[in-house]
C-alpha cells in the first residue's frame, strides 16, 4: 500500500515538471514570434512597385531598415542586383536612407526577363525581390543606360562610362548618335541622386556600335561633384530618350 502511495507521488511530480516545462516552452515561442520583426531578413526589406514592367520604363525600388539595425547617421544601402544575360546593369549600386530608415532607387529595365532585387545593410540581407521585365507594347521607344567607374575618382584620373541604347524588345539599336554632357557648377546632388538646377554643357558626341553599345572617357581636373548624362535625339524610327544622371566625387590627388 506505501508502495503504491510513492509511485503515484512520482509520477504526479512527474507531471508537474512535464507541465512547468510545457508552458515556459510555449511562453519562449510566443516571445520569439512577437519579435519576429527584429530577426534576420525582416530587418531589411525591399519591394518594387510593379512586378512587371516593360522594357524601357524604370523599375522603382523601395525599402526600410529596422531602426535597430541603425546607430549613429544611416550608412548607403547596397542593393545587390542580378539583371538577365545582356544587361548592362550594374551588379549592385547604393541607396541613402532617409532618417526614418527609408531608401529608394530607380533605374531602367533595358533587357527582358526575370531580374532580382536584395538589399543588404550592416550584414543583414533583405528577402530577394522578382521583377518581370516584358517586350513594349510601343514601337520605336528606346531606352538609354549610363554607368561610370570609379564613382569615386581622385583630381587626374580618367573616368570610363559605358551604356546601350536599346528598343522596346531589348534589342540594341546600332549606329546612332549619342550625346554627353556634363555640369560640374558645383551644384551638388540630394537624396537618391536627385538634382535641381542643373546648366548642362556639352562633352562631345559618340556612336553605337553594332550591338547599340557606346563608351568614352572623361578626365576629371578639379575636385567637387560632376554630373553626368547621355542623350539620344530620336530619328524617324526610334523615340529620344536620356539616361540617368551619374553623379561623381572627386577627390584631391
Amino acid at each position: 500500500m506505501a508502495g503504491t502511495i510513492c509511485l503515484r507521488i512520482v509520477l504526479m511530480s512527474l507531471m508537474c515538471m512535464v507541465l512547468v516545462c510545457t508552458v515556459t516552452i510555449g511562453e519562449e515561442i510566443r516571445d520569439k514570434h512577437n519579435n519576429t520583426t527584429h530577426d534576420g531578413p525582416n530587418q531589411v526589406i525591399i519591394d518594387s512597385d510593379s512586378h512587371s514592367v516593360e522594357i524601357g520604363d524604370e523599375i522603382i525600388l523601395k525599402g526600410i531598415i529596422d531602426k535597430s539595425l541603425i546607430g549613429g547617421a544611416p550608412s548607403d544601402v547596397v542593393i545587390l542586383i542580378s539583371a538577365p544575360e545582356g544587361s548592362l546593369a550594374d551588379t549592385f549600386i547604393l541607396s541613402a536612407p532617409d532618417q526614418h530608415g527609408k531608401f529608394s532607387y530607380k533605374l531602367p529595365a533595358d533587357v527582358g526577363g526575370i531580374w532580382g532585387f536584395e538589399a543588404l545593410y550592416n550584414g543583414v540581407y533583405s528577402p530577394k525581390v522578382m521583377v518581370d521585365v516584358v517586350p513594349s507594347t510601343k514601337a520605336g521607344k528606346t531606352t538609354l543606360t549610363l554607368s561610370g567607374w570609379p564613382v569615386y575618382p581622385r583630381v587626374g584620373d580618367e573616368v570610363v562610362f559605358k551604356g546601350r541604347l536599346t528598343d522596346s524588345s531589348g534589342k540594341g539599336v546600332p549606329n546612332r548618335e549619342i550625346g554627353y554632357q556634363s555640369d560640374s557648377s558645383g551644384n551638388e546632388s540630394g537624396p537618391n541622386g536627385s538634382l535641381s538646377g542643373i546648366d548642362w554643357d556639352p562633352l562631345g558626341f559618340g556612336q553605337t556600335d553594332q550591338i547599340g553599345e557606346y563608351s568614352f572617357r572623361i578626365p576629371v581636373v578639379q575636385e567637387g561633384e560632376v554630373h553626368v548624362r547621355v542623350l539620344f535625339p530620336g530619328d524617324g524610327q526610334y523615340t529620344q530618350s536620356e539616361s540617368k544622371v551619374i553623379s561623381l566625387i572627386v577627390k584631391s590627388a
